[in-house]
């Protein structure tokens, strides 16, 4: 039988500290998709957001973004004595709402007495990794690791550590306690029969604790990048996109059995119940960009060896659920890899509206990088709209076309449908603009505190027979 999903990013959530997070509004929105029989909640990646507050340029591969960390759930363990005022609904003011989160995780951490659990938490690698990064990224006043003093480019002396000690303690505090939250939540989510599906940015960021301690895994020199990743000319820019990742090193990794790529997996399938991976194409071919150009015009595709990532990755981890993200002009040998590995691909219904769908896709209107659906269509030219039109008047005659066209999506073959959260409230709301950075992508949140009501009304019109 085909799920129903909802795409909402964790951040767009109504809570009332100027961002969502891992609280009671996600506790409640888990118990809002139970009584609307949604199955699936699909959100953006959670690492530590990077440039542009992109969560596609994550920090670490590992760690989760303190953010999302709630007021609410720190109030109730005793480790704030008062809860912060709150704010009205609307866009995230990343600034603010860092610093408002960063003062209440220092009190916090001054109230906290360790456990044992915390301190075997703490000695996983990825943490002790990831803690002494942001301890010596906050010491250089959040500069580029790149552009550290040398002391901080070395192994650390038994004397500097000594010297951070409490700050490494605090951060290690920052992620337990993050991740004890997200564990809370993924229990409430399990509670309501409701399925969590992750996401996976194929890369990782250049200012990252992966390149910083990893190097030998990037195609980098003394941290910079020589090649750096993006696409091409595509529908979304006419420059392509300049992501500015940096490009791995693929031969090293095979020959080191896909380690790293491995264990990055292996973490997030902890995460989550279901794990999208974003940019699949990369694992059949990917564009290489000189770093030296300043947009993706001339780059150049590279053959990768999918087959032999997906051995290794198979060969240790036989049960994981991977969606791949199978969108672009795309040559046929990414489809061959991803249906002998028999995995689920996109169907984005904004690309292509009339062809049939597989019974395995995950069918979308539109993802977290595409206008809302009422956008799209509005901009559609005249003859285009009448196409779609004519294409649903038969078995959706007499419906509004936007519920025409959300029914149409739910009765699509395919093993998944996901709407976005702004196409079934009917609002204009979009999350991202590729080729684009800054303001206002990645702001959105849900500006109706009443999203329930509407949910259910839009979820009840578009199953009516």
């Amino acid at each position: 039988m085909k799920k129903t999903g909802i795409l909402l990013p964790v951040g767009a959530l109504p809570a009332g500290y100027g961002i969502g997070d891992f609280g009671p509004a996600a506790r409640e929105f888990a118990e809002v998709l139970k009584k609307n029989r949604i199955q699936v909640w699909q959100i953006l990646p959670l690492g530590p957001v990077g440039y542009g507050n992109s969560p596609y340029q994550c920090a670490s591969s590992h760690a989760l973004e303190e953010m999302y960390v709630s007021p609410d759930l720190l109030y109730e363990a005793g480790l704030i004595r008062s809860l912060p005022e709150t704010v009205p609904l609307g866009p995230i003011d990343y600034e603010r709402v860092k610093a408002e989160k960063r003062s209440l995780l220092r009190e916090a951490y001054g109230n906290f007495e360790e456990t044992e659990e915390f301190r075997t938490f703490c000695e996983q690698t990825w943490v002790k990794e990831y803690t002494l990064f942001k301890t010596w990224k906050e010491a250089n006043e959040n500069q580029a690791f790149t552009e550290w003093p040398a002391k901080f480019r070395r192994e650390p002396s038994a004397r500097i550590l000594r010297q951070y000690r409490e700050e490494l303690r605090f951060q290690c505090f920052v992620q337990y306690i993050l991740h004890v939250q997200f564990t809370g939540l993924k229990e409430c989510l399990k509670k309501n029969g409701v399925e969590l599906m992750g996401d996976i940015p194929f890369y990782t960021g250049g200012d990252s604790d992966d390149v910083y301690f990893h190097p030998d895994m990037f195609l980098v020199r003394d941290g910079k990048p020589d090649w750096i990743a993006g696409v091409p000319p595509d529908y979304f820019a006419k420059d392509g996109q300049r992501w500015g990742n940096p490009i791995y090193d693929w031969d090293a990794m095979q020959e080191d059995g896909y380690s790293w790529w491995l264990e990055r997996i292996r973490a997030n399938a902890e995460l989550y119940d279901l794990i999208r991976i974003d940019h699949f194409r990369a694992f059949d071919t990917y564009w290489k960009i000189p770093a030296s150009e300043e947009t993706a015009v001339n780059g150049r595709w590279i053959i990768n060896d999918g087959d032999a990532f997906f051995t290794a990755l198979y060969g240790k981890y036989p049960e994981l659920q991977i969606i791949a993200e199978d969108l672009g002009d795309l040559r046929p040998e990414v489809y061959e890899l991803r249906d002998r590995w028999r995995l689920p691909g996109m169907r984005v219904l904004q690309f292509d509206f009339a062809s049939p769908s597989r019974k395995e896709d995950v069918i979308y209107i539109g993802t977290h990088d595409n206008p809302s659906m009422r956008t799209w269509f509005s901009e559609l030219p005249i003859r285009e709209q009448r196409k779609i039109r004519n294409h649903l008047i038969g078995k959706y005659h007499g419906r509004d076309v936007y519920d025409a066209i959300l029914k149409y999506a739910l009765d699509m073959p395919g093993r998944m449908v996901i709407f976005c959260m702004q196409d079934l409230l009917g609002t204009t709301d979009r999350i991202n603009t590729p080729g684009t950075i800054g303001s206002p992508n990645w702001e959105y949140r849900m500006s109706d505190p009443d999203y329930a009501e509407t949910l259910r009304k839009t979820l009840e019109r578009i199953r009516e027979k």
